[in-house]
């Protein structure tokens, strides 16, 4: 990695892990926050992109530091760790992450640089920013909501509160028959090729919710007993 995020790295690592007991520590966040980072990265590159000249560190940085807030909140008793991304971040949040990164990094950055990261962090909610630093964030951000991410984070939502799968199933079924992810895909994404990505996860996670559904039932089974004259009552 080039300097100087092989420098920022270990600092947002260290922000973004959590405590967890006395001997172990949780990496969501950081994870998340990196993935969004990588994404963030290979966006700017696109040609339509690319043509309008984004600072592609001020990129990065903004990548590792745009849900940061929740890091503060948890650390300041205002929030439990699970409730970590279970819903979007707000714009106190997206501030709270913009302070964290001045703070603690942006020294280690050009001027330029820094103040690009930071705005990206605070302007990233606003669907009528001009920064491209922003739009960028924005894109990679909301490709990171799509897809089987999308249902570890539910999963791990529904398990905390005590939730049974079959809500999780009975939740996705309900967005598919309201048609949710087409109008959230047609809303989020600018740009053709991460619409299309988008579209290509969704369908994935269809297949695999499918696949969920029928284990989570014995439907595999029901239906081989069946084929071989085998009488299935219902529990």
């Amino acid at each position: 990695m080039a300097p100087p995020l092989d420098r920022i790295l270990p600092v947002a690592r260290r922000l973004l892990t959590l405590p967890d007991g006395e001997t172990r520590s949780e990496s969501w966040l950081c994870e998340h926050s990196e993935r969004v980072m990588r994404a963030a990265r290979m966006i700017a590159k696109l040609p339509e992109v690319a043509a309008r000249e984004p600072d592609v560190t001020a990129v990065q940085v903004a990548g590792l530091f745009h849900d940061a807030g929740w890091a503060v909140q948890v650390r300041q008793g205002r929030l439990d760790r699970w409730q970590i991304l279970s819903r979007p971040t707000n714009d106190i949040q997206r501030e709270l992450g913009a302070s964290l990164l001045k703070d603690e990094v942006a020294h280690m950055l050009p001027a330029e640089t820094a103040r690009r990261a930071i705005e990206a962090v605070r302007q990233c909610n606003d669907r009528h920013s001009d920064l491209i630093e922003a739009q960028v964030l924005a894109e990679a951000e909301n490709l990171d909501d799509i897809g089987v991410m999308y249902l570890l984070r539910q999963f791990r939502q529904y398990q905390a509160e005590g939730r049974p799968l079959e809500q999780l199933l009975a939740s996705w079924q309900r967005q598919h028959e309201y048609r949710f992810w087409e109008a959230r895909v047609a809303d989020s994404f600018r740009f053709d090729l991460t619409r299309d990505l988008a579209r290509a996860r969704l369908k994935a996670v269809a297949q695999f919710m499918g696949v969920l559904g029928i284990e989570q039932t014995a439907g595999d089974l029901e239906a081989v007993l069946l084929e071989a004259g085998v009488e299935v009552t219902s529990v």
